[in-house]
């Protein structure tokens, strides 16, 4: 049995999404997660979703976040996404062309789409506690 923890580095901070075991190769990253990734972590035991890891000569070492650096690393996390719908939007000038009336009604339902995931994302911060956020799907 191998033992995976999906991981991400935000604001300095390496934390733990995630643990599954699986017999074989780790899964797939979520969707939701674009910026996560598996973590070979078999025969530690120790390790739980949350946690923030250290590397050192010694190997790894885990540690309880505090609740600021949950703060910290759900904002962060928020950032990253708030960044990727800008840069779509950015080559995806939905706003423009329904300024210059010549948004179709697909860029108009897209417009839509893309300010309610900005919206949700914004309002995450007062949902789940860390580490298990339920962020929305991007539109993009």
């Amino acid at each position: 049995m191998n033992r995976y923890a999906l991981t991400t580095t935000v604001m300095g901070y390496t934390v733990i999404l995630q643990i599954v075991d699986v017999e074989g190769e780790a899964p797939a990253v979520l969707a939701d997660e674009p910026n996560a990734f598996w973590r070979d972590i078999t025969g530690n035991d120790t390790a739980r979703p949350g946690m923030k890891i250290s590397w050192g000569p010694n190997g790894n070492d885990y540690s309880e976040t505090t609740t600021a650096e949950q703060q910290m690393i759900t904002s962060g996390r928020m950032q990253q996404r708030f960044d990727a719908a800008a840069r779509w939007l950015m080559f995806n000038p939905l706003q423009y062309k329904l300024d210059l009336g010549i948004a179709t009604p697909a860029d108009e339902s897209a417009l839509i789409a893309y300010k309610q995931y900005f919206i949700a994302v914004s309002e995450v911060a007062g949902q789940n506690p860390f580490p298990t956020i339920n962020w929305p799907v991007a539109p993009f």
